[in-house]
Protein backbone atom coordinates (compact mmCIF):
# COMPACT_ATOMS: atom_id res chain seq x y z
CA UNK A 1 0.00 0.00 0.00
CA UNK A 2 1.21 3.50 -0.73
CA UNK A 3 1.92 5.79 2.20
CA UNK A 4 -0.36 8.70 2.96
CA UNK A 5 2.69 10.99 3.13
CA UNK A 6 3.79 10.21 -0.41
CA UNK A 7 0.23 10.54 -1.69
CA UNK A 8 -0.26 13.97 -0.09
CA UNK A 9 3.06 15.17 -1.46
CA UNK A 10 2.13 14.19 -5.02
CA UNK A 11 -1.34 15.72 -4.82
CA UNK A 12 -0.40 18.92 -2.98
CA UNK A 13 -1.24 21.13 -5.94
CA UNK A 14 -4.79 19.81 -6.13
CA UNK A 15 -5.36 20.24 -2.40
CA UNK A 16 -3.94 23.76 -2.56
CA UNK A 17 -6.45 24.72 -5.23
CA UNK A 18 -9.26 23.23 -3.16
CA UNK A 19 -8.24 25.10 -0.01
CA UNK A 20 -8.61 28.42 -1.79
CA UNK A 21 -12.18 27.72 -2.94
CA UNK A 22 -14.96 30.08 -1.86
CA UNK A 23 -17.49 28.66 0.59
CA UNK A 24 -20.97 30.11 1.03
CA UNK A 25 -21.25 32.08 4.26
CA UNK A 26 -24.59 30.50 5.09
CA UNK A 27 -23.40 26.89 4.90
CA UNK A 28 -24.71 24.34 7.38
CA UNK A 29 -22.21 22.75 9.80
CA UNK A 30 -20.09 20.33 7.76
CA UNK A 31 -21.12 21.79 4.41
CA UNK A 32 -18.08 24.06 4.20
CA UNK A 33 -15.95 20.94 3.92
CA UNK A 34 -18.26 19.67 1.18
CA UNK A 35 -17.68 22.82 -0.85
CA UNK A 36 -13.93 22.42 -0.43
CA UNK A 37 -14.12 18.76 -1.38
CA UNK A 38 -16.26 19.55 -4.42
CA UNK A 39 -13.66 22.01 -5.67
CA UNK A 40 -10.86 19.52 -5.07
CA UNK A 41 -12.65 16.62 -6.78
CA UNK A 42 -13.61 18.85 -9.71
CA UNK A 43 -10.00 19.95 -10.15
CA UNK A 44 -8.83 16.35 -9.92
CA UNK A 45 -11.23 15.32 -12.69
CA UNK A 46 -10.44 18.20 -15.00
CA UNK A 47 -6.66 18.29 -14.50
CA UNK A 48 -5.86 14.62 -13.91
CA UNK A 49 -8.64 12.25 -14.91
CA UNK A 50 -9.70 13.96 -18.12
CA UNK A 51 -7.66 13.31 -21.23
CA UNK A 52 -7.20 15.67 -24.17
CA UNK A 53 -10.37 14.35 -25.85
CA UNK A 54 -12.55 14.88 -22.78
CA UNK A 55 -12.78 11.27 -21.59
CA UNK A 56 -12.38 10.69 -17.85
CA UNK A 57 -9.72 8.04 -17.34
CA UNK A 58 -9.95 5.20 -14.82
CA UNK A 59 -8.01 4.02 -11.78
CA UNK A 60 -5.23 6.59 -11.71
CA UNK A 61 -2.15 5.75 -9.66
CA UNK A 62 -2.64 7.23 -6.17
CA UNK A 63 0.93 8.57 -5.93
CA UNK A 64 1.53 9.90 -9.42
CA UNK A 65 -2.11 10.77 -10.21
CA UNK A 66 -1.40 9.46 -13.71
CA UNK A 67 -2.35 6.25 -15.53
CA UNK A 68 -0.41 3.25 -14.33
CA UNK A 69 2.61 2.27 -16.36
CA UNK A 70 3.07 -1.35 -17.33
CA UNK A 71 6.11 -1.49 -15.05
CA UNK A 72 4.02 -0.32 -12.09
CA UNK A 73 1.29 -2.82 -12.89
CA UNK A 74 3.73 -5.75 -12.98
CA UNK A 75 4.54 -5.03 -9.32
CA UNK A 76 0.96 -5.72 -8.22
CA UNK A 77 -0.31 -9.13 -7.24
CA UNK A 78 -1.31 -10.84 -10.52
CA UNK A 79 -4.59 -11.88 -8.89
CA UNK A 80 -5.49 -8.21 -8.50
CA UNK A 81 -5.11 -7.78 -12.25
CA UNK A 82 -6.85 -10.96 -13.34
CA UNK A 83 -9.47 -10.42 -16.04
CA UNK A 84 -8.66 -6.77 -16.74
CA UNK A 85 -6.61 -6.74 -19.90
CA UNK A 86 -8.24 -9.03 -22.47
CA UNK A 87 -4.88 -10.46 -23.58
CA UNK A 88 -3.87 -6.97 -24.68
CA UNK A 89 -0.21 -5.94 -24.44
CA UNK A 90 -1.41 -2.41 -23.56
CA UNK A 91 -2.18 -2.97 -19.88
CA UNK A 92 -2.03 0.73 -19.09
CA UNK A 93 -4.33 1.67 -21.94
CA UNK A 94 -6.90 -0.90 -20.87
CA UNK A 95 -6.94 0.00 -17.19
CA UNK A 96 -6.96 3.73 -17.87
CA UNK A 97 -10.15 3.46 -19.95
CA UNK A 98 -11.94 0.54 -18.30
CA UNK A 99 -14.69 2.78 -16.89
CA UNK A 100 -14.04 5.88 -18.98
CA UNK A 101 -17.51 6.10 -20.52
CA UNK A 102 -19.22 5.55 -17.18
CA UNK A 103 -17.11 8.18 -15.38
CA UNK A 104 -17.40 10.63 -18.28
CA UNK A 105 -21.17 10.23 -18.36
CA UNK A 106 -21.50 10.81 -14.63
CA UNK A 107 -19.21 13.82 -14.67
CA UNK A 108 -21.15 15.28 -17.61
CA UNK A 109 -24.40 14.85 -15.66
CA UNK A 110 -22.86 16.51 -12.61
CA UNK A 111 -21.92 19.55 -14.69
CA UNK A 112 -25.41 19.82 -16.17
CA UNK A 113 -26.85 19.94 -12.65
CA UNK A 114 -24.13 22.37 -11.59
CA UNK A 115 -25.18 24.63 -14.45
CA UNK A 116 -28.81 24.51 -13.33
CA UNK A 117 -27.79 25.35 -9.77
CA UNK A 118 -25.24 28.08 -10.42
CA UNK A 119 -25.88 29.28 -13.97
CA UNK A 120 -22.12 29.02 -14.63
CA UNK A 121 -21.35 28.86 -18.33
CA UNK A 122 -18.16 26.95 -17.51
CA UNK A 123 -20.24 24.07 -16.14
CA UNK A 124 -22.25 23.81 -19.35
CA UNK A 125 -19.06 23.95 -21.41
CA UNK A 126 -17.48 21.19 -19.34
CA UNK A 127 -20.54 18.98 -19.75
CA UNK A 128 -20.42 19.64 -23.48
CA UNK A 129 -16.78 18.61 -23.65
CA UNK A 130 -17.67 15.27 -22.06
CA UNK A 131 -20.63 14.75 -24.38
CA UNK A 132 -18.44 15.45 -27.40
CA UNK A 133 -16.01 12.80 -26.14
CA UNK A 134 -18.80 10.24 -25.82
CA UNK A 135 -20.03 11.08 -29.31
CA UNK A 136 -16.47 10.67 -30.60
CA UNK A 137 -16.37 7.11 -29.18
CA UNK A 138 -19.76 6.46 -30.79
CA UNK A 139 -18.35 7.51 -34.17
CA UNK A 140 -15.36 5.23 -33.70
CA UNK A 141 -17.66 2.36 -32.79
CA UNK A 142 -19.44 2.76 -36.13
CA UNK A 143 -16.30 1.39 -37.79
CA UNK A 144 -17.52 -1.96 -36.48
CA UNK A 145 -21.23 -1.22 -36.83
CA UNK A 146 -23.75 1.49 -35.84
CA UNK A 147 -24.79 1.30 -32.21
CA UNK A 148 -21.58 -0.38 -31.07
CA UNK A 149 -20.17 1.57 -28.12
CA UNK A 150 -16.75 0.12 -27.28
CA UNK A 151 -14.85 0.58 -24.09
CA UNK A 152 -12.35 3.05 -25.55
CA UNK A 153 -9.20 1.18 -24.54
CA UNK A 154 -6.24 3.40 -25.37
CA UNK A 155 -8.47 6.47 -25.78
CA UNK A 156 -10.57 7.77 -28.65
CA UNK A 157 -7.76 7.21 -31.17
CA UNK A 158 -7.80 3.45 -30.56
CA UNK A 159 -11.44 2.94 -29.57
CA UNK A 160 -12.38 1.35 -32.89
CA UNK A 161 -10.01 -1.54 -32.15
CA UNK A 162 -11.65 -2.40 -28.82
CA UNK A 163 -13.62 -5.65 -28.75
CA UNK A 164 -15.36 -5.04 -25.43
CA UNK A 165 -18.68 -3.49 -24.44
CA UNK A 166 -20.63 -3.49 -21.20
CA UNK A 167 -24.11 -2.38 -20.06
CA UNK A 168 -22.41 -0.19 -17.43
CA UNK A 169 -20.70 2.03 -20.00
CA UNK A 170 -23.73 2.21 -22.29
CA UNK A 171 -26.09 3.08 -19.43
CA UNK A 172 -24.18 6.07 -18.09
CA UNK A 173 -23.32 7.33 -21.58
CA UNK A 174 -26.99 7.18 -22.58
CA UNK A 175 -28.04 8.94 -19.36
CA UNK A 176 -25.61 11.76 -20.14
CA UNK A 177 -26.71 12.03 -23.78
CA UNK A 178 -30.35 12.08 -22.68
CA UNK A 179 -29.58 14.84 -20.19
CA UNK A 180 -27.74 16.87 -22.83
CA UNK A 181 -30.54 16.82 -25.43
CA UNK A 182 -32.12 20.01 -24.05
CA UNK A 183 -28.77 21.83 -24.49
CA UNK A 184 -27.86 20.33 -27.85
CA UNK A 185 -27.86 21.98 -31.24
CA UNK A 186 -30.13 20.47 -33.88
CA UNK A 187 -27.16 18.68 -35.45
CA UNK A 188 -26.00 17.28 -32.13
CA UNK A 189 -29.53 16.23 -31.15
CA UNK A 190 -29.79 14.33 -34.41
CA UNK A 191 -26.54 12.54 -33.63
CA UNK A 192 -27.77 11.64 -30.14
CA UNK A 193 -31.15 10.45 -31.36
CA UNK A 194 -29.49 8.50 -34.14
CA UNK A 195 -27.36 6.69 -31.59
CA UNK A 196 -30.40 5.79 -29.47
CA UNK A 197 -31.92 4.11 -32.54
CA UNK A 198 -28.64 2.51 -33.61
CA UNK A 199 -28.00 1.14 -30.11
CA UNK A 200 -31.50 -0.32 -29.94
CA UNK A 201 -31.04 -1.90 -33.38
CA UNK A 202 -27.65 -3.27 -32.31
CA UNK A 203 -29.19 -5.13 -29.37
CA UNK A 204 -32.37 -6.14 -31.18
CA UNK A 205 -30.20 -7.83 -33.81
CA UNK A 206 -28.43 -9.73 -31.02
CA UNK A 207 -31.62 -10.61 -29.16
CA UNK A 208 -30.42 -8.42 -26.29
CA UNK A 209 -27.36 -10.47 -25.51
CA UNK A 210 -23.66 -9.92 -25.89
CA UNK A 211 -20.36 -11.52 -24.91
CA UNK A 212 -18.47 -10.14 -21.94
CA UNK A 213 -14.78 -10.74 -21.23
CA UNK A 214 -14.96 -13.55 -23.83
CA UNK A 215 -16.24 -15.86 -21.12
CA UNK A 216 -19.93 -15.17 -20.46
CA UNK A 217 -23.07 -14.07 -22.26
CA UNK A 218 -24.91 -11.09 -20.81
CA UNK A 219 -28.70 -11.04 -21.01
CA UNK A 220 -31.35 -9.29 -18.93
CA UNK A 221 -32.22 -12.63 -17.33
CA UNK A 222 -28.65 -13.58 -16.41
CA UNK A 223 -27.36 -10.09 -15.54
CA UNK A 224 -30.25 -8.03 -14.19
CA UNK A 225 -28.28 -4.78 -14.15
CA UNK A 226 -28.47 -4.87 -17.98
CA UNK A 227 -32.08 -3.70 -17.53
CA UNK A 228 -30.64 -0.26 -16.79
CA UNK A 229 -29.62 -0.21 -20.46
CA UNK A 230 -32.17 -2.34 -22.28
CA UNK A 231 -35.30 -0.75 -20.79
CA UNK A 232 -34.47 2.91 -21.51
CA UNK A 233 -32.80 2.32 -24.88
CA UNK A 234 -35.89 0.80 -26.49
CA UNK A 235 -38.10 3.53 -25.01
CA UNK A 236 -35.75 6.24 -26.29
CA UNK A 237 -35.52 4.64 -29.73
CA UNK A 238 -39.29 4.43 -29.93
CA UNK A 239 -39.78 8.04 -28.90
CA UNK A 240 -37.20 9.61 -31.23
CA UNK A 241 -38.10 7.41 -34.22
CA UNK A 242 -41.86 7.31 -33.72
CA UNK A 243 -41.77 3.50 -34.15
CA UNK A 244 -43.79 1.64 -31.52
CA UNK A 245 -42.07 -1.62 -32.45
CA UNK A 246 -39.12 -0.74 -30.24
CA UNK A 247 -41.34 -0.61 -27.14
CA UNK A 248 -42.73 -4.02 -28.03
CA UNK A 249 -39.41 -5.46 -26.90
CA UNK A 250 -40.16 -4.43 -23.31
CA UNK A 251 -42.14 -7.63 -22.86
CA UNK A 252 -38.89 -9.56 -23.29
CA UNK A 253 -37.63 -8.07 -20.03
CA UNK A 254 -40.72 -8.80 -17.95
CA UNK A 255 -39.37 -11.86 -16.17
CA UNK A 256 -36.06 -10.15 -15.43
CA UNK A 257 -37.89 -7.14 -13.95
CA UNK A 258 -39.94 -9.44 -11.74
CA UNK A 259 -36.89 -11.43 -10.65
CA UNK A 260 -34.96 -8.24 -9.86
CA UNK A 261 -37.32 -7.55 -6.97
CA UNK A 262 -35.65 -10.30 -4.93
CA UNK A 263 -32.15 -10.48 -6.41
CA UNK A 264 -29.78 -9.70 -3.54
CA UNK A 265 -26.84 -9.45 -5.96
CA UNK A 266 -28.30 -6.10 -6.97
CA UNK A 267 -27.33 -4.72 -3.55
CA UNK A 268 -24.01 -4.00 -5.28
CA UNK A 269 -23.47 -0.22 -5.38
CA UNK A 270 -22.60 -0.19 -9.08
CA UNK A 271 -25.67 -2.17 -10.12
CA UNK A 272 -27.94 0.01 -8.00
CA UNK A 273 -26.51 3.13 -9.63
CA UNK A 274 -26.95 1.74 -13.14
CA UNK A 275 -30.51 0.55 -12.64
CA UNK A 276 -31.81 3.66 -10.90
CA UNK A 277 -30.31 6.07 -13.44
CA UNK A 278 -31.50 3.91 -16.32
CA UNK A 279 -35.02 3.52 -14.93
CA UNK A 280 -35.22 7.25 -14.26
CA UNK A 281 -34.49 7.96 -17.94
CA UNK A 282 -37.19 5.47 -19.01
CA UNK A 283 -39.77 6.99 -16.66
CA UNK A 284 -38.93 10.52 -17.84
CA UNK A 285 -39.50 9.27 -21.38
CA UNK A 286 -43.01 8.12 -20.49
CA UNK A 287 -42.65 4.46 -19.54
CA UNK A 288 -45.52 3.77 -17.17
CA UNK A 289 -44.54 0.46 -15.59
CA UNK A 290 -45.27 0.42 -11.83
CA UNK A 291 -42.44 -2.03 -11.29
CA UNK A 292 -39.80 0.62 -12.02
CA UNK A 293 -40.56 2.97 -9.11
CA UNK A 294 -40.98 -0.05 -6.82
CA UNK A 295 -37.59 -1.37 -7.91
CA UNK A 296 -36.00 2.04 -7.36
CA UNK A 297 -37.17 1.90 -3.75
CA UNK A 298 -36.15 -1.71 -3.11
CA UNK A 299 -32.77 -1.22 -4.78
CA UNK A 300 -32.12 1.69 -2.45
CA UNK A 301 -32.96 -0.28 0.67
CA UNK A 302 -30.92 -3.28 -0.45
CA UNK A 303 -27.84 -1.21 -1.18
CA UNK A 304 -27.86 0.90 1.99
CA UNK A 305 -27.61 -2.24 4.12
CA UNK A 306 -23.92 -1.86 3.34
CA UNK A 307 -23.72 1.77 4.47
CA UNK A 308 -23.29 2.64 8.15
CA UNK A 309 -25.25 5.53 9.71
CA UNK A 310 -22.12 7.71 9.47
CA UNK A 311 -21.89 7.10 5.71
CA UNK A 312 -19.08 4.52 5.74
CA UNK A 313 -19.69 1.98 2.98
CA UNK A 314 -18.63 -1.63 2.54
CA UNK A 315 -18.62 -4.14 -0.27
CA UNK A 316 -18.37 -7.86 -0.73
CA UNK A 317 -19.65 -10.87 1.18
CA UNK A 318 -20.26 -10.04 4.84
CA UNK A 319 -19.16 -6.44 4.22
CA UNK A 320 -15.59 -7.67 3.87
CA UNK A 321 -14.10 -4.55 2.26
CA UNK A 322 -14.23 -0.85 2.95
CA UNK A 323 -15.50 0.84 -0.20
CA UNK A 324 -15.72 4.36 -1.57
CA UNK A 325 -18.58 3.31 -3.83
CA UNK A 326 -21.26 4.39 -1.39
CA UNK A 327 -21.06 7.59 -3.41
CA UNK A 328 -22.65 5.67 -6.29
CA UNK A 329 -25.94 5.25 -4.44
CA UNK A 330 -25.62 8.71 -2.87
CA UNK A 331 -25.87 10.07 -6.42
CA UNK A 332 -29.21 8.26 -6.80
CA UNK A 333 -30.73 9.62 -3.60
CA UNK A 334 -32.64 12.52 -5.14
CA UNK A 335 -34.21 10.15 -7.67
CA UNK A 336 -35.21 7.74 -4.91
CA UNK A 337 -36.69 10.50 -2.77
CA UNK A 338 -38.57 11.95 -5.74
CA UNK A 339 -40.58 8.74 -6.02
CA UNK A 340 -40.47 7.74 -2.35
CA UNK A 341 -40.23 10.74 0.02
CA UNK A 342 -40.51 8.52 3.10
CA UNK A 343 -37.05 7.06 2.40
CA UNK A 344 -35.41 10.38 3.31
CA UNK A 345 -32.68 9.13 1.03
CA UNK A 346 -30.97 12.48 0.65
CA UNK A 347 -30.16 12.63 4.37
CA UNK A 348 -28.07 9.47 4.16
CA UNK A 349 -26.55 10.63 0.88
CA UNK A 350 -25.29 13.80 2.57
CA UNK A 351 -23.67 11.67 5.29
CA UNK A 352 -21.89 9.60 2.65
CA UNK A 353 -20.50 12.75 1.05
CA UNK A 354 -19.30 14.09 4.41
CA UNK A 355 -17.62 10.73 5.10
CA UNK A 356 -15.64 10.80 1.83
CA UNK A 357 -14.05 14.21 1.34
CA UNK A 358 -10.44 13.21 0.66
CA UNK A 359 -8.99 11.91 -2.57
CA UNK A 360 -7.02 9.20 -0.80
CA UNK A 361 -10.33 7.72 0.42
CA UNK A 362 -11.48 7.11 -3.16
CA UNK A 363 -9.83 3.75 -3.59
CA UNK A 364 -11.06 0.28 -4.48
CA UNK A 365 -9.97 -2.96 -2.92
CA UNK A 366 -9.65 -4.68 -6.30
CA UNK A 367 -6.68 -2.52 -7.34
CA UNK A 368 -4.69 -1.37 -4.30
CA UNK A 369 -3.21 2.06 -4.79
CA UNK A 370 -5.64 3.24 -7.48
CA UNK A 371 -8.12 6.13 -7.30
CA UNK A 372 -11.53 4.76 -8.24
CA UNK A 373 -12.85 7.10 -10.91
CA UNK A 374 -16.60 6.48 -10.52
CA UNK A 375 -16.43 7.06 -6.78
CA UNK A 376 -15.22 10.57 -7.62
CA UNK A 377 -17.65 11.23 -10.50
CA UNK A 378 -20.56 9.90 -8.42
CA UNK A 379 -19.53 12.09 -5.49
CA UNK A 380 -19.74 15.17 -7.69
CA UNK A 381 -23.06 14.07 -9.20
CA UNK A 382 -24.46 13.46 -5.70
CA UNK A 383 -23.17 16.81 -4.47
CA UNK A 384 -24.77 18.85 -7.23
CA UNK A 385 -28.03 16.91 -7.10
CA UNK A 386 -28.17 17.51 -3.33
CA UNK A 387 -27.33 21.18 -3.89
CA UNK A 388 -30.17 21.42 -6.40
CA UNK A 389 -32.60 19.86 -3.93
CA UNK A 390 -31.34 22.05 -1.09
CA UNK A 391 -30.21 19.17 1.12
CA UNK A 392 -26.69 20.64 1.33
CA UNK A 393 -25.38 24.13 0.70
CA UNK A 394 -22.28 25.17 -1.18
Amino acid sequence: MHSRRSFIKSSASILAVASSSRICSGARPGDASLGTAAAMFHDFVTTRMMDSDGLCRSALHAETLQPWTKEQLTKLNPRDLNDWFQNSPDWSGCLAYENALMATGEFALSQMVRHRVTGEVAAQEMAHRCVRAILAVIREGRHYMPGYLPKPFGGVARARYSHEISPDQYTKAIAALHGWRSYASAEERNAIDGFFVDAADFFVARKFRHAYRHRTIVTADTHHHALGLFVPVVVLASNVSGKAAYRAHLKEFSRALDDSATDEKLANFNMTSLLIDGFDVAIKEGLDDPRLPKLIESLWYRSIKNIDPDGTSYEGADRAHFSSEGTRVAACATIVEKFHPATRATELAAKVLRRYTQLQQMTHYRIPGAIFEVSVSSWLLAYWRLREKGTVSG
